[in-house]
């Protein structure tokens, strides 16, 4: 049994035990859930644990109904004010990217209880609040399209199962069916990618979802590789890519306004800005022109870095390594030449 498929036993069983008012027996939810009594009887152990109030009364012949107070939720400790109902409300507009999908439902269930328990006219006094920040995504994916792919691989992540996916190579511009065990998804810059091992490439690859065609689930399970993090996967990366090898040390001067956009921001967990002088005499001197800045990366894989240095023009030169500086040159000499 995988941790997934316990955690999410766990969840549905919160859900029962507060809906059920009469109660249930371990032999009730023991057929539910399709375990042992005795499974079931760890789990409400695990739960009392954590500090859900779960308890149970027995009838004349010693049975025992277990349940968990209906109201726990309203009047426990996740109770929630006016305010944080509002601000769950105005908020909707931050989770659009993933509209149309499962990780969606539990927010939309969430907002549609907060609408009928809000006065109307409470929220249209609020809704001049949505003018006072506005959530703006440029080239968003309708993940809707999807749902039912999301779905499958959701499940197959947490019951660590593999899939068979039919994909569509943007790099090779052909599509290709492999095994695929999926060890979890990665939401990144309005995108979501699926990461695991492929059974085509007999290597750990990443997937973007809006290009996976199709996905079934099978019942043959995998195990990931102990320890496996999928966030070390991208530690000497500068995006979604994932980086192997020794990670370079990669310097980079900013100008102009370039150097103050880089500063206001953390790119990269190695990141080192260093502000330096820029030897200019006193006579010209441009007090509007800010100081030149340069920042340091450890970085193994530099696809997305390039793609991200480019976008800032000449405003941006690459120090080192030399190789870095030679690639840098040669793309963007190309791209000038495409305007000849």
């Amino acid at each position: 049994m995988s941790r997934g498929d316990q955690l999410l036993r766990h969840w549905n069983l919160l859900r029962t035990l507060q809906t059920r008012g009469e109660g249930a027996t371990l032999r009730d939810l023991a057929d539910q859930f399709e375990v042992t009594q005795r499974t079931i009887q760890r789990d409400l152990e695990n739960l009392q644990e954590l500090g859900f109030p779960i308890n149970y009364e027995a009838d004349e012949v010693g049975t025992r109904y277990w349940r968990m107070p209906h109201d726990f939720f309203r009047s426990g400790p996740m109770v929630l004010s006016l305010t944080e109902a509002v601000s769950l409300h105005l908020a909707h507009d931050l989770f659009s990217p993933l509209a149309g999908t499962y990780f969606a439902e539990g927010l939309e269930s969430i907002l549609e209880k907060i609408r009928s328990i809000i006065p109307a006219e409470a929220l249209e006094h609020f809704a001049g609040l949505d003018q006072t920040i506005q959530v703006r995504w440029v080239g968003r994916t309708d993940y809707s399209t999807k749902a039912a792919i999301l779905r499958t691989l959701g499940e197959a992540v947490r019951q660590q199962t593999t899939v068979e996916i039919a994909y569509r190579s943007l790099w090779r511009s052909r599509r290709y069916t492999t095994r695929f065990d999926p060890y979890g998804l990665v939401f990144y810059d309005g995108d979501l990618f699926l990461v695991g091992h492929s059974h085509h490439a007999k290597a750990v690859r990443i997937f973007k979802i809006p290009r996976v065609l199709s996905a079934a689930s099978t019942d043959t399970a995998f195990k990931k590789p102990r320890d496996y993090r999928i966030e070390k996967l991208f530690r000497s990366s500068f995006g979604i890519m994932q980086s192997s090898g020794n990670p370079l040390e990669v310097a980079v001067r900013f100008k102009g306004a370039a150097a103050e956009l880089v500063a206001e921001r953390v790119w990269h967990e190695s990141q080192k800005l260093t502000w330096e002088d820029t030897g200019e005499t006193l006579f010209a001197a441009d007090d509007d022109e800010p100081e030149a800045l340069v920042a340091k990366f450890r970085l193994a894989n530099l696809v997305e870095f390039k793609r991200w240095i480019r976008g800032f023009g000449d405003q941006a030169e690459v120090l080192r390594p030399e190789s870095l500086r030679r690639e840098m040159k040669a793309e963007l000499l190309a791209a000038a030449r495409r305007y000849e």
